[in-house]
């Protein structure tokens, strides 16, 4: 798993690197909650229990309350108005109690910020971007690849193969709920429009409707963060996972 890391990080940076990105970092340590992305670990020289009742954070190390960075968003958009394209890459921190293999406290995140981009560029540079790296993993990692699918999963090698040679496939929101609706699947979270989709949605319409990657595209305004671009519809916001 280290050579593999090791071989996708490298993979990212050169193929940002060749699209003509600059790498930006950015404060792990932070006052801003960025979108309110999840939940904050406090970063305090002041001790949280026995602390004065007089006591405000003007009196810590940085005068004021401050978290590890759920997000580096925030900061290198104002790089993104200067150099136009750039990334980031490393360390983010979300203090979510949630035990799943989806959520981790501490995680490395690849955050690309253009200055002109709509949200057709977006679909293109998301899929080459994905199929670069998968491609890097599998010429450089034959052997390391065949032994995890030896272990753990015997379909690993071969479902990398199918995303780096399938079109990626794309679906409005509209369209997948509807899909899900007529599926005839009973799934442990009901499915309505306007509603967030569960793992157990996102899996259905990849693995069995489309047999293939999936872009969603064009969700509620609800559920999206504020700054989305909102479609002509003005129910939905030009947003892609």
């Amino acid at each position: 798993m280290a050579r593999i890391r090791h071989s996708v990080a490298n993979a990212v940076h050169n193929y940002f690197n060749q699209n003509g990105f600059f790498w930006i970092n950015t404060p792990i340590i932070t006052a801003s909650d960025c979108e309110g992305a999840g939940e904050l670990f406090r970063v305090s020289t002041l001790d949280q229990v026995n602390r004065p009742e007089k006591q405000t954070y003007a009196d810590d190390f940085f005068g004021t309350e401050t978290f590890l960075t759920v997000s580096c968003q925030l900061n290198v958009e104002s790089y993104a108005c200067a150099l136009n394209k750039v990334y980031t890459f490393g360390p983010t921190f979300r203090a979510e109690n949630s035990n799943t293999s989806r959520h981790l406290a501490e995680f490395w995140m690849i955050e690309p910020e253009m200055a002109f981009m709509d949200l057709q560029g977006m679909l293109v540079l998301t899929e080459e971007f994905l199929r670069e790296l998968l491609k890097e993993c599998l010429d450089q990692h034959e052997e390391d690849l065949a032994f995890l699918q030896k272990m753990y999963d015997e379909e690993l090698i071969s479902g990398l193969k199918h995303i780096c040679d399938t079109p990626f496939e794309t679906l409005t929101y509209t369209e997948a709920v509807k899909i899900l609706e007529n599926s005839g699947k009973s799934f442990e979270f009901p499915v309505e429009w306007g509603s967030d989709l569960q793992s157990e949605h996102e899996r259905y319409l990849s693995e069995v409707h489309v047999g293939g990657p999936l872009n969603l595209i064009d969700y509620p305004k609800d559920i999206k963060a504020f700054y989305m671009k909102q479609n002509s519809d003005e129910n939905t916001v030009a947003a892609m996972d």
